[in-house]
């Protein structure tokens, strides 16, 4: 498959996310203008099956979008992301009957959704959730608290992960956003990412009818999440590479070259470079082999995603020293915001200290293994 998506999310963004890039970091507000182009524009569908009035893409298409929209505003992007990886868990694994009272909703921009899955009790390990569900008759009661809640209060449902002490057994419940005993604690005042809004939610014996049940789920949410995880930070790596190259070659001295023509700053524009191509190919052949449903397609991400989160950190260690003292101007270039903004990819779930014990554990053990039974001798936790 050509780049063709990507090409036309990175123009997409350059015209209705980055305008407003500056300001959302300096205010730390949701990137409201943003997600209402996206919208309007019918980026919501896009993994939405034909159906239910989407454009019926895979994880590919998921993984060249949110990259492009990435390299302008990553907030907004991981915002998207969030809404696409429930509408995609939503398509496989909902009723029919839920399917066709959301997806087409959310196909349209008349409804976005988020995702309430980490919890500060397990961290990364969102398959051990301690939010309870209480079932009753034809509706559940859920209690708990889930943390770093991306799209709080801006979202119209919320899919989140819940515990039935009865039966033992996990479940995934899409809760109205308007629903009854839901409050989010505190505002979002992130170091970078700061258009994200992700705060705790907390469920205090909110009742939620069966219908919003999503009976058994497998894979494909886990492994979309991931690509769009490692599309944000591919995307940052690429942005910051793209806009060190701009600074460089505008930043003048009095003799009328400019930084760019110094040869140390030309190698390292193409370290940037080297890291954000290789970040960003990677994550498509991993999101690729997702869709074909390869054996290692889990393998494949995970490394896509340690591989961008790193690229991100690195670039954004190296672009502040390519932008030098003016980049640590607050407000001034974006490479302080970029630079801030590749930090947040160490923290985000699952961190890759984890996922690098998952994938090495992949590889050793030998055939397929899912996480959690990975995770059964390891003691790290986030």
């Amino acid at each position: 498959m050509s780049n063709t998506y990507y090409e036309n999310a990175k123009e997409f963004g350059e015209k209705y996310l980055k305008p407003y890039a500056a300001d959302i970091d300096e205010k730390g507000r949701f990137p409201s203008e943003s997600i209402k182009e996206l919208r309007k524009n019918g980026y919501f569908g896009l993994v939405i099956p034909k159906e239910y009035g989407g454009q019926g893409k895979g994880v590919e298409e998921h993984a060249q979008v949110c990259t492009g929209l990435a390299e302008s505003c990553a907030s907004a992007s991981l915002c998207y992301m969030m809404s696409n990886v429930g509408a995609y868990c939503l398509s496989l694994y909902a009723s029919e009957d839920l399917k066709k009272e959301i997806l087409p909703k959310v196909a349209s921009g008349e409804i976005i959704l988020g995702l309430a899955y980490s919890e500060t009790g397990t961290g990364t390990h969102f398959y051990l959730p301690e939010m309870t569900e209480d079932q009753k008759d034809g509706y559940a009661i859920l209690n708990g608290r889930k943390s770093f809640v991306t799209t709080a209060r801006e979202a119209d449902y919320y899919l989140t992960i819940a515990h039935n002490p009865e039966s033992g057994e996990n479940n995934l419940w899409l809760v109205p956003g308007d629903s009854e005993g839901l409050s989010f604690d505190s505002y979002w005042n992130g170091v970078g990412l700061r258009g994200n809004a992700s705060v705790p939610m907390i469920l205090d014996n909110t009742k939620v009818d069966n219908f919003y049940k999503i009976e058994g789920n497998g894979d494909g949410d886990r492994l979309i999440f991931i690509v769009g995880l490692a599309s944000a930070c591919a995307g940052i790596a690429m942005g910051i590479a793209n806009e060190t190259a701009t600074y460089v070659k505008k930043r003048t001295y009095s003799g009328g070259t400019s930084l760019g023509e110094i040869e140390s700053v030309e190698t390292g524009l193409a370290n940037l470079y080297t890291r954000g191509y290789a970040a960003r190919e990677t994550l498509f052949a991993a999101a690729r082999s997702v869709d074909r449903e390869d054996d290692d397609a889990f393998q494949n991400a995970i490394a896509a995603r340690v591989n961008s989160t790193k690229a991100a950190v690195a670039n954004g260690s190296e672009g502040m020293k390519l932008f030098g003292g003016i980049g640590y101007v607050r407000n001034k270039e974006p490479m302080e915001r970029l630079m801030r903004d590749s930090l947040a990819g160490q923290v985000m779930a699952p961190g890759i200290d984890v996922l690098r014990i998952w994938l090495g554990r992949l590889q050793v053990q030998l055939p397929y293994m899912r996480p959690e039974v990975a995770e059964e001798t390891t003691s790290v936790k986030e």
